[in-house]
């Protein structure tokens, strides 16, 4: 849904904002999980990995439901997300979480992170670009795609099941080249699609 460029980035306090900042709070506790490295810490990493996943689903569906959609919250909600993504993708990798892939995907598991970090800056950067740019000029932020909003799904699945640590090697792999190419096309699609943030 597009958002109204004449709309104020303006904070409010609503139950979908709420499950937005409790995303952001799983993130951090996650992550320090993830550093301590036991195997009950880790384990419970990837549970409260499901539980953020879950606020993301229900934080966008609950602002529509409840008619509390703000750029803002659709802002905040891209920030969570990355929030609770990079971090821990980066430590999961240096946990080694990854390390059962190395015959199966080149480059592992770099082929699957690198162009996903890379994604989660991009969206970083857009938003802090856009933000700068509108205190001069009104815009609209460009609606995320169809591929773009699947395609962080297609980023927790691998780490979800790294974490874990279930599943046939197989299964890992596979999706970890799925997130790749879900990747491609989400760049692709944005590049079509909300170049302008950069550019205009």
């Amino acid at each position: 849904m597009n958002k109204p460029a004449e709309l104020p980035i303006k904070f409010s306090f609503n139950v979908p904002n709420a499950l937005t900042t409790s995303r952001i709070i799983l993130a951090a506790i996650i992550a320090v999980l993830l550093a301590l490295g036991s195997k009950n810490q880790i384990l419970t990493a990837g549970i409260l990995l499901v539980l953020a996943a879950v606020t993301d689903f229900l934080d966008g569906n609950l602002a529509r439901r409840l008619h509390k959609e703000s750029l803002f919250g659709s802002l905040y909600d891209m920030i969570a997300d990355q929030v609770l993504f990079m971090p821990n993708l980066i430590l999961a990798i240096r946990a080694g979480l990854f390390d059962r892939t190395g015959g199966m995907v080149w480059l592992n598991p770099y082929l699957y992170a690198v162009p996903a970090l890379a994604g989660g800056v991009t969206v970083i950067a857009g938003i802090v670009i856009y933000v700068i740019k509108r205190r001069k000029h009104v815009f609209d932020f460009p609606t995320p795609t169809t591929i773009a909003k699947l395609n962080f799904w297609f980023w927790l699945a691998p780490l979800f099941i790294a974490i874990i640590n279930v599943g046939p090697d197989l299964l890992l792999a596979i999706l970890m080249y799925l997130a790749l190419a879900s990747t491609l096309l989400t760049f692709y699609s944005y590049l079509k699609k909300g170049s302008y943030v950069f550019t205009d």
